[in-house]
Order: structure tokens, then sequence, then C-alpha cells
């Protein structure tokens, strides 16, 4: 099997085989996390007794949208509605039955929340919590963990538990993607006796943790000893706070933060090709968490307040709106920082610098307990800085050369020190002194680099970003 599959092909290769073949998995429960995503309105309903069909969910759905509705979308779980037809068309999921759909967003409580129940044919429940959408109300309650005891989402997702599993003796599964999956740990961990001796399971997918006083809790605990938690590999969001117990890292056909992207993270069989955590990931876990432990709660509140307020400001209500704010438009938002009084003014400035100080620090400890080995991050930027300066000389080069080869050739060629001496133009109309313009491409090709329109184009493959 090829090692870059993902969900699609295990559905493809794996998909005929019933639970009672091969039990329920760790890729089955990111499957139905993923599916949480979708938009089930007026489709699967609020209550258990008229569960649906995914065979008729996914009909329904792909009537009211089109695939290019879909892909023109710009949030990075847009293309979740399409694991619905072969999710469907599988034996191992045709028999499955969707119900308890709920989606609730406050912009004055600050809160997203959105829930689907999956009926499975091995008899159990998967309570799917959907993670951070496109809303900025659903980023600024990811936000708000790191200050608030518990956010409004976590009190609904609790509710939500208690309404529809309290007087029931069922098995349940519950889980989620990013937000969804901390949701997932939350609402089993506080809602009660009844409902969390009902749990089989709870999986957190690449979720952000919780503060102190929630992890040093019993209720947490025992919610621990059950529950999978899985990152990709340079994961950043599942390791936002305490985010519990060590993880499984699993691979990931994207890079850094894009890694988020469950739909990229690489399958074999029945289970995610392991990995190890990059040093990237590791540093900035390491950075985040010296910052928070540095920065108090009010603190903490005030810097969210005023970053969001600044979008609120802009009149930016979706992360498409954030990407498209223009030059002037951002123009107005420092203005608009400029306006508030100079004491919270320095404060936010306060807060900034003691992020960076954290860095710094990581960074020492990095050198210093690596045996001077930096995170990848370091090592490109410092990629990137040399390969700067190498265009940098030979697009300078190359217009001295020009210059030279129409003018008299000196017969002496330059030595490597003497050419990159060379970084200042000659008077106007007077040839270049020592630069023999056969040398210099030849300079020029040893470098891997080519000169396009007199500006200096990287071939070797890499995204220089």
């Amino acid at each position: 099997m090829d090692e870059r599959n993902t969900m699609y092909d295990y559905l493809k290769w794996r998909g005929d085989l019933t639970f009672d073949q091969d039990p329920f998995n760790e890729v089955d429960n990111l499957i139905l996390a993923q599916l949480a995503y979708v938009d089930y309105e007026e489709i699967v309903p609020e209550t258990r007794e008229n569960a649906v069909p995914i065979s008729e969910v996914s009909r329904k759905y792909w009537e009211i949208h089109t695939e290019e509705e879909i892909r023109k979308r710009e949030s990075f779980v847009k293309l979740s509605p399409f694991l619905l037809k072969p999710v469907a068309g599988s034996r191992r999921f045709e028999k499955t039955r969707l119900c308890g759909y709920v989606n609730y967003v406050s912009k004055r409580a600050e809160a997203q929340m959105s829930a689907t129940q999956f009926e499975l044919e091995d008899g159990t429940i998967y309570i799917a919590f959907r993670g951070t959408d496109e809303t900025i109300v659903g980023w600024k309650e990811d936000f708000n963990l790191s200050f608030m005891p518990r956010t409004e989402g976590q009190r609904l997702a609790v509710e939500y538990m208690l309404n529809n599993f309290s007087d029931t003796s069922l098995r349940l599964r519950v889980g989620g993607h990013s937000k969804g999956g901390n949701f997932a740990v939350f609402a089993s961990s506080f809602s009660g006796t009844e409902v969390r001796d009902q749990i089989l399971k709870v999986y957190s997918n690449d979720a952000p943790g919780f503060r102190e006083e929630i992890v040093a809790k019993p209720e947490y605990e025992q919610v621990m000893a059950m529950t999978v938690n899985i990152i990709p590999q340079d994961s950043v969001i599942g390791r936002l706070l305490n985010a519990g117990r060590d993880a499984i890292v699993v691979k990931s056909s994207k890079k850094g933060i894009m890694q988020h992207d469950a739909l990229s993270w690489e399958i074999q069989g029945n289970h995610f090709i392991p990995a190890r955590r990059s040093s990237d990931s590791l540093y900035l876990e390491k950075v985040l968490s010296g910052w928070l432990e540095n920065v108090d709660d009010e603190s903490r509140k005030f810097f969210v307040e005023q970053i969001f307020g600044v979008l609120q400001t802009l009149g930016a209500d979706t992360m498409k709106d954030v990407r498209q704010i223009t030059v002037k438009e951002l123009g107005e938002a420092i203005q608009v920082i400029r306006g508030i009084p100079k004491e919270q003014q320095e404060e936010m400035a306060g807060v900034l610098k003691k992020l960076v100080a954290s860095g710094s620090r990581a960074f020492y400890e990095e050198m210093e307990h690596k045996e001077g080995l930096l995170p990848d991050v370091f090592k490109k930027l410092s990629s990137i800085k040399e390969r700067i300066g190498e265009s940098r000389l030979a697009a300078e080069a190359a217009r001295i050369g020009v210059q030279a080869a129409s003018g008299p050739r000196l017969p002496e060629k330059p030595d490597t020190e003497e050419l990159q001496e060379k970084t200042t133009a000659p008077a106007a109309g007077q040839p270049a002194a020592g630069i023999d313009p056969l040398e210099l491409a030849k300079s020029l090709l040893d470098l891997g680099i080519s000169i396009k329109g007199g500006e200096s184009d990287d071939n070797d493959g890499e995204d220089p970003q």
C-alpha cells in the first residue's frame, strides 16, 4: 500500500470490512470527526428518534450543494463533504445513521459549538464535535481558552451530552478535531458519572489542551485514562496549553501549520503511519508555554480583546474576510490601535515583549540541550539568508559582467574573494576591471542561480518562504 494513503484510500481499500471483521479504530474516528465539519442543516434532525441513513444524508446534501461551490470555499476543512459519498458507499459505514445535529454560533456569547451523532453498525454511537470553523467567533473562542476557566462552547458541549445521554445506557465514543477534540474531552469529563460510565473511548485529534485547574480535576484524569490523543509531526494547535498525556504522532503529507488539515494524515492499513515530532513543533510548544507562564489572565484577555476588537472594527466576520483586508484597511487598523489609551498600548507592547523573550529562552535552551542543533525553522531561515546573499551577489555580478562584455576585456581572472568584493557598480560608462564574463557565467551556474530580467531566480526547487 502506498505510504501516502489518506482517508479516501482507507475507504477504498478497507471500506468493505465490517466492524465485526475489523473493530472500530483510530482512522474510523478521524473520518467521523472530519464529517462533523459538514453543514447538515435541514438534513440531519436533532432528535435520535428520526435518525437518517448516511446514504440519504449524502444524497440530500449533494442535491443542495455542488462540487464547484464546495471547492470555491476558502476554509481548510472545505473538502470534508467529499468524504460523504465514499463513506456512504462503503460496506463499513453503509448502515450508519445520523442524528443529534446542532449548530450554535453566538457573537454575543463568543461561542461556536456543533455536534453530530453517528449510530454505527456495531451498536455504538460516535459523538463528533466540530472544530473551529471559518467564523471569527470560533477563532476567538480558541484564544479565550487561554484565560477563561470554561468557555461558552465548552459549557454547551456539556449541556449537549447531558440532554442526549443522561438517561440512556448506550455505548459511546466521543471525539473531534481541533477545538472539537477539546470539547470532546471537556464534555466527557464534566457531564457527570451517568454519562461518563457509557463512554468507551474519547478521541482528541490535534486539539488544544486545558488550563491547569482543569487538568488537576479528578474527572479529567478519569477521562484521560480512556483518551486517545493524536497529533501530526509539526503540530502547533494540538500542543497549546496542557494537551494531556503523550500523543500518538502521525505522518502528514503537508508541512508546518498546514498539517492541522487531518485529510493530509497518512494511513497504512487500519492505523496512521507513526512519525516523530519535528523540532519546530517542540520549539513552538516551549515558546508558547513560556509565554503563558509569564502573562497573567488579565493580560491574556486584554491582548485577545484588542486583537479581535480591531478585526471587528474592520467588519471581519470570517477568516476569509481577514485574508481580504486591504492595505488601506490595515492602515485603519493601525490607527485604531494608536487611538487606544497610551497605557493600554504599552500593555500590548509588554505582552508582545514577553512572547519574544519566551522565544529567546526557548532558542537558547535548544542550543544548550541539543548540543547546538537548531529547530528546523532556524535552519531554514539561515539557509534563506545565505541564498538571498548569493542571489544578490549573483545579480550584481551579472550586471557588472554585462558592462564588462561591452568594454575591453582584461586578461586576469579574479579569484573568489575578488568577485565577492565587486558588490558596487562602476562609474557610468566605465568597464568593470577584473571581471571575465565567461568566468562569471560559470560562477553563476555553480551557484545554481539564473538571472531573468535583472532579478535572481532560485531554481533549487524549494520554496524560500
